[in-house]
């Protein structure tokens, strides 16, 4: 008797494990980056939110820096760590070196591997 309760109560501790995973999302689908604004030719700010039910260990975005016509000056990569679950905050960044005068930026992917990010 024991044996056949202790079986059951593994099948519902697996379906309910499995349940509970499935239901996380990828970071890259609920990180937001609600947007990114010039502050001047050396600065931008960053107006981004954690909306994953959950803390995110690390997370790395790839920004492109474009001149009045739309053609790209250069990339740049941020990186921020352990965001906690509903997190929003506007924060300033560097640009980096070779893309004064930009006038626009773009996103170009959210990834959690740091080696994609650094390459």
């Amino acid at each position: 008797m024991l044996t056949k309760l202790m079986k059951h109560i593994a099948v519902f501790l697996l379906l309910a494990v499995t349940a509970l995973a499935a239901d996380k999302p990828k970071v890259t689908e609920c990180f937001k980056i609600q947007s990114l604004t010039k502050t001047d030719n050396e600065h931008y700010w960053a107006n981004w939110a954690n909306t994953c039910p959950y803390t995110i260990d690390k997370i790395y975005v790839m920004i492109g820096f474009l001149d009045r016509f739309r053609k790209p000056l250069g990339d740049g990569v941020w990186g921020l760590h352990f965001i906690l679950q509903g997190a929003h905050r506007v924060t300033r960044f560097s640009t980096p070196s070779g893309v004064s005068g930009f006038e626009f930026l773009s996103v170009h992917k959210v990834t959690t591997d740091s080696d994609e990010a650094l390459h």
